[in-house]
């Protein structure tokens, strides 16, 4: 069987996010494992994300897919891939990972994260093969989009000209230098679909929480308080405003993901309704690696 190997960038055309979606559906079937959000399906065909998909075709289908996803466009990338369960441990999968180290190099990526699925066995044991180390994990949790009774003392606002206070609370939170949360800032303003709010008390900024449409979801990312308001409810408050938020843009769901060893934020989620969907693996390339 002849097999072809191709690039293609984001946005993907309707065609081939079908076909990418008939091996997704084989591979569920198959192994009941879930691959759309590793592999960024729902980015794929947004104009407005840097990435691009390494294809393998045979016979007008696609038998393997690696992604890889420049979120906010700082040259670092996460991927993943899937190579239909008839064609595994064939080679497949290495052709398909060369081409994709080829386009991250060209494209000047300055850091990656290659993840996957914790259910997936076979991803697990590609990403050792191939000299990747398991780096971190995170859960991804849901909630349901719902009316929720606001916090009294916390008004919580689109953001506007608060950009020296909300840059320090993400520097503090996250641990990112200016420079890195001000790309993070003017992505997320470009993009129609995600939405800055901030969090005050007394006119003073203590929180932030950026929500992201996709689909029937609403994402909420950059979730942070002010360490001198921390335990004062506004993490809680930002939280149930993001559920409302969900209600109010007709999504059915509220998502988030978050570091499985954050016991903290794990019991402040759980507590706001959050429950765990799955879990999903970050893999580095090993120093020892050529």
């Amino acid at each position: 069987m002849d097999i072809d190997i191709l690039t293609v960038s984001f946005p993907i055309d309707p065609e081939t996010s079908q076909e990418i979606q008939a091996l997704l559906l084989a591979s569920k079937v198959y192994e009941g494992s879930m691959y759309e959000q590793v592999l960024n399906v729902s980015a794929m065909t947004d104009p407005l994300t840097k990435g691009f998909v390494v294809l393998a075709y045979a016979e007008d289908a696609v038998l393997g897919v690696f992604s890889a996803i420049d979120m906010i466009g700082i040259h670092s990338y996460e991927w993943s891939g899937l190579v239909h369960p008839d064609f595994r441990r064939q080679g497949l999968g290495q052709a398909l990972l060369s081409e994709l180290q080829r386009n991250l190099e060209l494209r000047g990526a300055e850091s990656e994260l290659a993840l996957n699925v914790k259910e997936s066995d076979s991803g697990s044991a590609f990403l050792h093969k191939v000299d990747y180390e398991l780096n971190f994990s995170e859960a991804t949790l849901k909630a349901e989009s719902k009316s929720v009774e606001e916090h009294p003392n916390v008004d919580i606002i689109p953001f506007t000209t608060e950009r020296e206070q909300l840059t320090q609370i993400l520097m503090n939170a996250f641990g990112d230098t200016q420079d890195e949360v001000h790309t993070m800032i003017d992505f997320n303003e470009s993009n129609p679909t995600r939405h800055i709010f901030v969090a005050k008390v007394d006119n003073e900024v203590v929180g932030t929480v950026t929500a992201v449409e996709e689909g029937q979801n609403l994402w909420v990312t950059a979730l942070a308080t002010d360490p001198a308001h921390q335990g004062k409810g506004v993490g809680s408050a930002l939280l149930a405003f993001a559920q409302a938020e969900g209600k109010r843009r007709a999504c059915q769901s509220v998502m988030l993901d978050v570091e499985i060893d954050n016991d903290k934020a794990l019991s402040v989620y759980k507590k706001a309704g959050f429950q765990p969907l799955f879990q999903v693996d970050y893999y580095v390339k090993t120093s020892t690696a050529s």
